[in-house]
């Protein structure tokens, strides 16, 4: 670490990104009480057993919220928001491979678009990018597109999918499904719970079917299982046929450094439309 007494590192949440033998780490990282924010990286060394910092790759109060996807012109696109400005969501665009040059770009807000806090994820398809994201105002999804790699956006405006106040996690299945990982249930308002996923058809951009991945009170005596846990900050792997979904849980206890964290393993072949 290259950390100076005054720095510190997320807490919260990190990106990584395994590409070319090497495993990266994107995080979020600020002075004092979350001031000059910006995003660091590092690349595990594993004969040495450490990271190693590759210093600031990202300035302008960018966070990243989830990892790099690779894009039809070579460069990468890495979703987030930026701490400040009224915490608008936002992109950062690679030069090609170059995980250490990256380009800030704050995707605008529409007229009258209540608060946000902008923590989104991406879809990709060739050179369009769709930015999901996270509202403050209403528990709705945003939503906004480039057509040119990241560079120039739509408006950021309020979708029809009902969605939690909470970070989503947005992707692709093996099978050409989009999904969508939050809680999009119409009934529960700001309240994370219970945790969905959102799929589309083979090769569709809508979403037509939730399935529940967790409900806030499980049968059998289960740990962290209360009627106000939050289900939250999911991430999500497929290996092998199988999709991975890690979350935290606060078991309906109130605190940040209390969660406890969680994972559901679901066969793809259930998720279809």
């Amino acid at each position: 670490s290259d950390w100076s007494s005054d720095v510190c590192s997320s807490d919260l949440h990190g990106a990584f990104l395994s590409h070319g033998g090497r495993l990266w780490a994107f995080l979020g990282a600020f002075y004092g009480s979350r001031t000059r924010v910006h995003t660091r990286a590092y690349v595990l060394r594993e004969e040495a057993g450490r990271w190693e910092s590759k210093g600031t790759v990202v300035e302008g109060g960018f966070w990243p919220m989830a990892e790099p996807v690779r894009m039809s012109d070579g460069n990468w696109v890495m979703a987030g928001f930026v701490v400040g400005e009224g915490e608008p969501a936002a992109v950062a665009v690679s030069r090609g491979d170059d995980f250490t040059r990256w380009e800030r770009v704050v995707i605008p807000r529409a007229a009258g678009l209540g608060t946000m806090w902008g923590e989104s994820g991406v879809w990709v398809e060739g050179r369009s990018v769709m930015n999901v994201a996270r509202y403050g105002a209403e528990a709705r999804a945003l939503v906004a597109r480039s057509e040119d790699g990241g560079r120039r956006w739509s408006e950021m405006r309020a979708s029809n999918l009902p969605m939690v106040t909470s970070k989503p996690y947005v992707g692709v299945l093996s099978t050409g499904q989009r999904f969508l990982i939050a809680t999009t249930a119409a009934d529960t308002g700001k309240r994370r719970a219970p945790l969905t996923i959102a799929v589309s058809r083979r090769g569709g951009r809508l979403l037509e079917r939730v399935f529940r991945i967790r409900d806030a009170e499980m049968a059998g005596g289960a740990r962290d299982s209360h009627a106000r846990a939050n289900l939250a900050y999911p991430y999500a792997v497929e290996r092998e046929g199988m999709l991975y979904v890690g979350y935290s849980n606060n078991g309906g206890r109130t605190g940040m450094n209390i969660n406890s964290a969680e994972m559901a393993v679901i066969p793809v072949e259930t998720l279809a439309v």
